[in-house]
């Protein structure tokens, strides 16, 4: 092809066509411009479909971790709900100033065992900031999965795991502290008789149980806010997979 133009050029100059030759100059430049034009069409097309393969990779890893963590934080709204039920029935028990019985004493046991703990999954959103979270072109759908995941993940993680003012376990193992024990021969702690008694005549343990327990309700609510714009962000997310179909 190359060979094609330059045996025409030489001959309009041979000829001694100048204007000729200087249109086809000027047409040569023109075809050549359109080349490259075209061949940056089409690198450009093919960057944006390795972009939107990557895009769609993200995505689809965000959902999975997202459906990961709502499986943790429904395990953690349940206990919770268990919690609260179980110090409901301890201040009933205790307001009503009711004997020991085995259940009441497995119900104040456990209440140093109330630790609970989230770890969320976040390597896709992260992957996603490495690269740009405008890797993300939906802006919509890329502002949504930043607030679940900068705040509402966030806040429930630093709730659960850092404020001290949510502190739940330790204000329960405070207020077990003197009132059980561990029984070296069952090798388990019990509450016995005279700590029970004690308790009861402990106004200010009531108090102190119901303070922790709702600090306890405080982080469930946070919990269930946090459940919801998951799956919200699920939705927003599925939606756009079935328009890259």
């Amino acid at each position: 092809m190359i060979k094609f133009f330059r045996k025409i050029r030489q001959q309009l100059l041979t000829e001694n066509k100048f204007s000729k030759y200087l249109i086809y100059a000027i047409g040569e430049i023109v075809l050549v411009v359109i080349g490259i034009l075209i061949a940056l069409s089409i690198n450009n097309s093919n960057e944006e479909r390795k972009l939107e393969v990557v895009e769609i990779d993200i995505l689809k890893g965000i959902r999975q971790n997202i459906l990961m963590d709502t499986i943790d934080i429904n395990h953690n709204i349940k206990r919770y709900k268990e919690m609260w039920k179980r110090d409901s029935i301890v201040s009933f028990h205790l307001v009503d100033k009711k004997p020991l019985d085995s259940l009441i004493e497995e119900q104040l046991l456990d209440l140093v065992r109330s630790n609970i703990s989230i770890n969320l999954h976040t390597s896709y959103f992260d992957e996603a900031k490495i690269k740009g979270l405008s890797i993300i072109s939906n802006k919509s759908l890329r502002d949504s999965i930043s607030r679940l995941y900068e705040f509402r993940y966030a806040y429930v993680s630093l709730v659960e795991n850092g404020l001290k003012q949510y502190d739940y376990l330790s204000l329960y193992e405070n207020l077990m502290s003197d009132y059980d024990y561990l029984d070296t021969v069952l090798r388990k702690f019990i509450i016995g008789e005279k700590h029970y008694e004690s308790m009861l005549n402990d106004k200010f343990f009531t108090k102190k149980l119901l303070l922790a327990s709702r600090k306890m309700v405080d982080v469930s609510s946070f919990y269930n806010d946090a459940y919801k714009s998951a799956m919200d962000v699920v939705s927003q997310i599925d939606k756009e997979l079935v328009m890259r179909e």
